[in-house]
């Protein structure tokens, strides 16, 4: 599939072009380049045929960001990875698009209507497809975290009194300066005590309804995750595991669009990173349809086309793991690359 600029004015609201976002062209070594502190790249295919990605970042005092707009690409932050001391965590919005996320303690696919904190200290793996939107890092020791400390992802309706504050925060740090000496609306104070505020109020249950409901939340997910291969794992069958109405088992996952969309989503990108990391051959395609729960070859790439524009024997047409390119001469481009490599080097906030 072929991805075009303009698929930029998929944007619902706010700048329509790449001109409006000031984003640049970045080909897929600087792409993986900017992230390497952070994530290695695995395979990619680009945004449009000239092999670039969009991006335009920037660094407000001890917090950074950027705006972006990919094509399909996976990331990996392996155990390697994540023996370094660069602790951030990242509020993320997307406008269009989605990116699918597997933590150890959680998996999601974050589309638009919703804004995530997850804590890019954790492994993890990310698939993008036609993202559009915005990303924000922070320091964990900002917030007060230790480097032990785990914090599970968060997914927060845009529409609630909590996503409004947020993406109110994040449309003021992107918001250009027009004039010189024209201060920003940006306090990052503020947007510290609202993260502070949201992540304690997720860490910590505020009664035994709520830890309990969080407790049966995790258990169907581990569940469904140690049978996502069995064509018979149906919502009706987990609602009888767990002696649940329907009503409720689909409010626990409402924020995935439901338990069915969750289970096809989880099959889709397990196959796909199975792909990845196993290679396509002869009889492969079929092998992972069986191991994660497709009924047939045609339903897997029925599914792998609908999201990733192909079907899964054309997805892999590049290296396994994209080679990022040095740029270390020119790191002025990339705000930050620089960010991200002073706190995995210093492991020191960023002034």
């Amino acid at each position: 599939m072929v991805m075009q600029t303009n698929a930029l004015t998929s944007l619902s609201h706010g700048p329509q072009t790449d001109t409006d976002w000031r984003l640049a062209p970045l080909s897929i070594a600087d792409w993986a380049a900017v992230w390497s502190p952070i994530v290695d790249m695995h395979a990619l295919h680009p945004r449009n045929e000239d092999g670039t990605s969009f991006w335009g970042g920037r660094v407000q005092g001890r917090l950074a960001g950027a705006k972006f707009a990919t094509g399909s690409q996976l990331a990996q932050r392996s155990q390697r990875l994540a023996s370094t001391p660069n602790g951030a965590l990242a509020i993320q919005f997307l406008s269009a698009g989605s990116i699918a996320m597997d933590f150890e303690c959680r998996s999601f696919v974050q589309r638009p209507g919703h804004i995530t904190i997850v804590d890019l200290a954790q492994p993890f793996r990310a698939s993008h497809q036609d993202a559009v939107g915005e990303i924000m890092f922070m320091p964990r020791e900002l917030l007060g975290f230790s480097q032990s400390d785990r914090i599970d992802p968060v997914l927060i309706p845009i529409d609630s009194v909590q996503g409004v504050m947020l993406a109110t925060e994040l449309h003021h740090f992107f918001e250009p300066v027009e004039h010189v000496g024209e201060e920003s609306d940006f306090d990052p104070n503020t947007l510290l005590h609202l993260t502070n505020s949201i992540l304690s109020s997720h860490r910590h249950a505020s009664s035994d309804r709520v830890e309990w409901w969080r407790a049966r939340n995790r258990l169907i997910r581990d569940y469904i995750e140690e049978n996502l291969g069995d064509l018979s794992l149906l919502p009706a069958r987990i609602c009888d595991q767990f002696n649940l109405s329907r009503a409720t088992l689909y409010r626990m996952f409402e924020v995935d669009g439901g338990v069915r969309r969750y289970i096809q989503d989880r099959r889709l990108y397990a196959a796909v990173w199975d792909l990845a990391e196993g290679g396509i051959h002869r009889g492969r395609l079929t092998e992972v349809a069986e191991k994660w729960g497709f009924s047939s070859n045609a339903n897997f790439n029925r599914a792998v086309k609908t999201v990733f524009g192909m079907p899964p024997g054309a997805l892999f047409r590049g290296p396994a793991l994209i080679i990022p390119s040095r740029i270390d001469q020119k790191q002025s481009e990339f705000p930050v690359y620089a960010w991200f490599s002073q706190l995995q080097d210093q492991n020191v906030l960023i002034y």
